[in-house]
């Protein structure tokens, strides 16, 4: 698994060199993330999460809008900073990122 998750990274950025994976392969139920980033966007405090949690709510309407309804996700690490990518069921295809805001890049 975790060969076709790295193959799969590389084919969507190949400028990603010299990364960690770590995922769960639990599938996540598309309509529950859509209410919690919903929930997130509302009580999001900065500018910055409030666009950040509407782009990942409007990423996965539109996953949703292709009769997907699971997703797993995979956190990458490099560099200091980590990246969550939404994957489908099987790992076959990479839907969108996004970095993980932390307490330097959540401002």
């Amino acid at each position: 698994m975790n060969e076709l998750i790295y193959s799969k990274i590389k084919e969507y950025d190949p400028q990603l060199n010299d990364f960690e994976i770590s995922y769960s392969n639990h599938a996540l139920i598309l309509d529950d993330l859509v209410s919690l980033y919903k929930g997130r966007n509302k009580m999001a405090k900065s500018e910055s999460i409030k666009e950040l949690t509407y782009e990942i709510l409007n990423n996965l309407l539109l996953i949703k809008n292709e009769s997907i309804r699971y997703v797993k996700f995979v956190v990458v690490r490099y560099d200091m900073i980590s990246r969550l990518f939404v994957f489908n069921e099987d790992y076959s295809k990479v839907f969108f990122d996004f970095i993980v805001p932390n307490e330097n890049n959540s401002q």
